[in-house]
């Protein structure tokens, strides 16, 4: 059974990753695109992770050899719901049941956070080594 505090270390965590991750996927395609990469990961400051994942599909799959497969795209476009969640109705679903630590709503919730923390966790450090791999190829002076 989770405590609440140990939810709310699980939960930062989760967040962390969904961040990194969407950081990375913006140096990819900023080290892909042509031009000055600063300039590139500047302009996607105010783009959503939507319009970053189809934009880094399209260019990752037109240089022959993608960095990341289409599963893993697949996925990535999934990730954006979980991250919806995880942001904007996690807590909401337990938070205002009295002694919600045991409810069952509560530890349904922590249950789905301990799956999707394990997940993302995995795909943080997979798109991470993506991003140092694009470094290595496009790298640019």
């Amino acid at each position: 059974m989770m405590t609440y505090q140990e939810f709310k270390i699980l939960h930062s965590e989760t967040i962390s990753y969904f961040q990194l991750i969407e950081s990375d996927l913006k140096w990819i395609y900023s080290l892909m695109h042509k031009g000055d990469i600063d300039e590139n990961y500047d302009s996607l400051d105010k783009r959503n992770l939507g319009f970053v994942i189809r934009e880094l599909k399209e260019l990752d799959f037109s240089s022959g050899t993608p960095f990341i497969s289409k599963n893993d795209y697949n996925f990535l476009n999934q990730m954006r719901e979980k991250r919806n969640y995880w942001c904007h109705q996690a807590y909401i679903d337990f938070i205002y049941i009295h002694n919600f630590e045991y409810s069952s709503e509560f530890q349904k919730v922590c249950s789905k956070l301990k799956r999707d923390h394990d997940h993302i966790e995995v795909v943080q450090r997979n798109v991470e080594k993506a991003k140092l791999n694009a470094n290595k190829v496009f790298s640019r002076s």
